[in-house]
């Protein structure tokens, strides 16, 4: 074989040892994403929305296929899929399973409106970066929230004592299985109980509870305007999911890749808060026109709910979330 013929495929194999070894040559993918709400839920109307953004930004060398309504499996399976790469990306409920320091996401009146919301949650911010942290410590890439709502109590019967926030209000109240959500409510002068979500409607019909808190205003609407009677506006909790790719997913991805995925979720992600904050007051409207009293907090009472609940709640939790996270968190509002 000549010289020249030699060189010549020396340099062709350079070549190709290049192509693999740099991910600007990366090919084309499609990646999986879970989602949890139903095909035509507001949250998967815009993760389909974030699918296309990709899809038209990286020109078509990144396809992402969505999954709603629980169809890869529900959140606390869908994020062990996420940390082993066998689902690429989802748009859940964050589990506390691995590292319980990520229900700090949920806690009590960490904002009492949408200005708030967008600090405490928004780029850069404490809860953003300890999220992301936590997250990447669990091998899963956290891109953005999505925010759902305020919450709110939705109950059978009025609370006794409402402008107390510590006064006894002589409700059975179902929490979802998270301190976060528990000790808030048992320091307002609830009775709390834990009742699995998909028997929450038939425990309000029987009486087997008077009410409920882990849901915004829309949530309580569509899905228990039937049974409940009043919504309390207590604004004590943002309901929200994540944006979140398995690190195994995204290191598939060039820089410039990388770049546009991290932008859509952010940009979506700021739309959700707009979305969200058009549609409170209309869901609060509906319900009074479906015959559920609405009691909205005036400032003064949020305040006074927020304020225990950051004196006395928060501290209580300090074994789960981690001192060093309430004291960052609580130093933002001294």
């Amino acid at each position: 074989m000549g010289i020249k013929r030699l060189l010549f495929l020396a340099a062709c194999l350079f070549s190709a040892g290049m192509v693999l070894a740099n991910p600007a040559f990366a090919e084309k993918v499609t990646f999986k994403l879970a989602g949890q709400y139903a095909p035509d839920h507001t949250t998967t109307i815009l993760i389909n929305e974030f699918a296309k953004m990709v899809n038209e930004r990286t020109k078509g060398e990144v396809t992402i296929k969505v999954y709603p309504a629980n169809q890869l499996g529900d959140y606390t399976q869908v994020y062990e899929e996420l940390r082993r790469g066998t689902i690429d990306m989802a748009v859940i409920t964050i589990p506390s399973q691995f590292d319980t320091r990520l229900e700090a996401i949920f806690l009590h009146y960490l904002a009492m409106n949408y200005d708030e919301a967008r600090k405490v949650y928004g780029v850069g911010s404490k809860m953003f970066n300890l999220i992301a942290k936590v997250n990447e410590e669990l091998g899963v890439k956290f891109l953005g929230f999505n925010v759902g709502g305020l919450g709110g109590l939705g109950t059978t019967k009025m609370p006794d004592n409402l402008d107390d926030p510590a006064g006894r209000k002589n409700i059975l109240l179902r929490v979802p299985p998270m301190a976060v959500f528990q000790i808030p409510m048992d320091d307002e002068g609830f009775q709390t109980v834990s009742i699995p979500y998909a028997e929450l409607y038939t425990a309000l019909q029987t009486g087997v509870a008077d009410g409920w808190s882990g849901g915004p205003a829309m949530v309580n609407y569509i899905e228990f305007r039937d049974v409940i009677k009043y919504f309390i506006a207590s604004n004590n909790y943002f309901e929200n999911t994540s944006y979140l790719m398995g690190m195994k997913s995204w290191d598939k991805l060039t820089p410039e890749q990388q770049k546009i995925v991290q932008e859509a979720a952010l940009e979506i992600s700021a739309k959700s808060f707009d979305i969200s904050e058009a549609a409170e007051s209309g869901y609060l409207d509906k319900m009074e026109e479906a015959g559920i009293k609405v009691v909205r907090f005036s400032p003064e009472q949020l305040k006074a709910y927020a304020e225990l609940c950051r004196k006395v709640s928060w501290p209580k939790m300090e074994e789960r979330l981690g001192k060093e996270v309430i004291d960052d968190l609580l130093a933002e509002y001294k």
